[in-house]
């Protein structure tokens, strides 16, 4: 009960960060820790598994195509997600649902803690990938802020 009152949110948070509405976070959050609960004896590291989880059961709930067809061809201008937010909006969470998926997903792997390698093994990507689409991120929010702060979006 305690894991499911600390992480809960947070899982949510995180996959609204990655794309996900409210209603499929909390579908996708509830069905990580259910899974958890079930595997708690064989689970060394219960966080990183749970992100890695919750992202997983999204993806395949929500996507319903092989990975390869939603990573291959991603593309560079942003995609308009008109979900609602799990948490208050906020100037981030608009900027992050203005990048592409990809690069989407890896920043919010990123802000929650995980290395590269770690989102690459959760994405099923190699590291090269996600450190160039990380990379490709931060730019990209930078370009935005820039935009922002000078008064023009």
């Amino acid at each position: 009960m305690a894991v499911y009152k600390e992480q809960n949110k947070p899982l949510m948070r995180f996959l609204v960060m990655a794309g996900a509405s409210q209603h499929d976070a909390e579908d996708a959050a509830q069905s990580a820790l259910e899974e958890l609960a079930k595997k708690w004896y064989e689970v060394a590291l219960p966080k990183p598994w749970l992100r890695t989880t919750a992202y997983r059961m999204w993806v395949r709930a929500v996507f319903r195509v092989k990975r390869d067809e939603l990573t291959a061809s991603v593309p560079e201008e942003g995609v308009v997600d008109h979900s609602a937010a799990v948490v208050e909006k906020t100037d981030m969470n608009e900027l992050l649902r203005r990048l592409p998926p990809l690069q989407r997903m890896v920043m919010a792997f990123h802000l929650e803690g995980c290395t590269p390698i770690e989102t690459a093994i959760a994405l099923r990507e190699p590291a090269v990938n996600v450190r160039q689409n990380l990379r490709r991120a931060r730019l990209n929010l930078a370009r935005m802020l820039e935009q922002h702060e000078g008064g023009t979006q």
